[in-house]
């Protein structure tokens, strides 16, 4: 009797431990609660997390990457529209129609417009970072050291640009004629350093949709491999629930024999 009597306490324990697990998990909605319950599933999952958390801030470094390209493109377009009237007063300096004395007019707005493309250039800045003065950046968007999870960006250096069109002058026909290819080779090179800054806008804009699809990918998983199966853990559930009312009723009647067998010997 008391070899039944301990088996049927054993069951109890057991089948109380189980359910006890199975309710743990259904409130936390976790499958894994601690490492003994899926050492390697943890390990995996860890993982996932880190990847995932990695290219969430690889992300943000992209659109702070982006967010100094926006500014240099701002200040790069006004430096255009700039040059396009440097263009409308070389022109207008060149024609045979005018006097030098109002060419000398036309080349006090030149100089202060080519003095304010330099200020521009030596002024826009990300973060303490010159954008304008040919320093590049490099973005750290993949989960590694490698090249490969790393987006480099030359730079843009308006001021050498600019120096050919700043040490010309209008003030002569011949002054304004010669700035006009200056300036035509000025607006053509910004147009040029604008085109690289759209190009790595546009790559830092396909990297950052990349790490959010890998990201989400990784999450899944990870969600896949820590969260509990709801259907099999009520499935588990009413188990346990039959196992320890199979158990609690054996052990009463095991205690009930005892008791009768007692009685019968006093």
């Amino acid at each position: 009797m008391t070899s039944d009597s301990s088996s049927s306490s054993r069951g109890i324990s057991k089948a109380t431990n189980n359910l006890q697990d199975v309710f743990a998990k259904l409130a936390s909605g976790s499958r894994i609660r601690k490492a003994s319950d899926d050492p390697a599933g943890l390990s995996v999952a860890a993982q996932l997390d880190a990847v995932a958390t990695t290219l969430s801030q690889g992300s943000r470094n992209a659109a702070d990457s982006q967010s100094a390209l926006a500014i240099a493109d701002s200040a790069v377009s006004q430096i255009s529209d700039i040059a396009g009237r440097l263009q409308e007063l070389a022109t207008q300096a060149g024609s045979g129609t005018l006097s030098d004395d109002q060419r000398q007019t036309l080349q006090a707005e030149y100089g202060q417009l080519t003095q304010e493309i330099q200020r521009i250039s030596a002024t826009t800045e990300f973060n303490g970072k010159q954008l304008l003065g040919g320093e590049g950046v490099t973005t750290q968007v993949g989960t590694d050291s490698s090249a490969n999870s790393q987006i480099s960006y030359g730079g843009v250096d308006i001021s050498s640009l600019v120096s050919s069109v700043a040490s010309g002058s209008i003030a002569t026909q011949a002054g304004a004629q010669q700035a006009i290819d200056q300036v035509n080779s000025f607006i053509s090179g910004v147009a040029s350093k604008r085109g690289e800054i759209g190009a790595a806008s546009s790559r830092l804009e396909v990297a950052d949709n990349n790490n959010q699809v890998q990201r989400e990918n990784a999450l899944a998983a990870e969600s896949r491999i820590r969260d509990a199966d709801v259907a099999d853990l009520t499935a588990q559930k009413v188990a346990a629930q039959i196992q320890l009312r199979a158990s609690t009723a054996i052990s009463a009647q095991a205690n009930q024999s005892t008791a009768i067998v007692r009685q019968l010997l006093s």
